[in-house]
């Protein structure tokens, strides 16, 4: 079984993205037979060799359309469980790095790295600033900081497909190195 699906059975949180996310799965389960019995609708029974009888569609734009909708529940479902499984691919990978999460969120993933972070003290100052008064950025686990990016890339992608919205830029990184290295400054001066 998922370790995120077992975390979100015993410990379900209506305020976590993730499992807000998870909280719609049933929703859409709940629509598959209904069209299913709708497509069955667009059937009728031709005659066949002998006394044979086969299942036809008698109604093929009718067919189509339920086609159409059963395939797009099917991506969303397909997205959420794709996310699920990279979720429990980073939680794998942390465990034997030989951290536990006590739970299994993205938001346990960044609290881990924001607890891990190191302060930067400069040797003219012995204080957090340089000479200047700015203010010296803490150092991040490269590794930490890679999990919590992938986890929050899964996420949004799946909400993408699930809410409709098919996402722009899969990778604003890949489009603009500056602003993702804007981004990264901006995260670490006011983190």
């Amino acid at each position: 079984m998922s370790t995120v699906r077992d975390y979100y059975k015993t410990n379900h949180s209506t305020f976590d993205d993730l499992h807000k996310l998870l909280d719609r799965e049933p929703g859409l389960l709940a629509q598959l037979p209904g069209l299913r019995s709708r497509a069955l609708g667009c059937c009728g029974a031709v005659a066949g060799k002998g006394s044979e009888l086969k299942l036809a569609v008698v109604d093929p734009d009718g067919w189509d359309k339920i086609a159409k909708e059963q395939a797009g529940i099917q991506g969303k479902l397909d997205a959420i469980d794709g996310m699920v499984a990279k979720l429990d691919s980073i939680f794998a990978e942390m465990e034997q790095a030989g951290i536990e999460p006590r739970e299994k969120t993205i938001r346990a993933i960044w609290a881990i790295e924001q607890s891990k972070r190191a302060q930067v003290i400069d040797p003219h100052t012995l204080t957090n600033t340089d000479h200047l008064g700015h203010r010296i950025p803490p150092k991040r686990d490269a590794q930490l900081v890679a999990w919590g990016e992938r986890a929050d890339a899964a996420l949004q992608e799946a909400q993408a497909i699930v809410d409709g919205q098919q996402a722009a830029q899969p990778n604003a990184a890949l489009a603009n190195p500056w602003a993702s290295l804007a981004e990264k400054v901006r995260q670490s001066l006011f983190a």
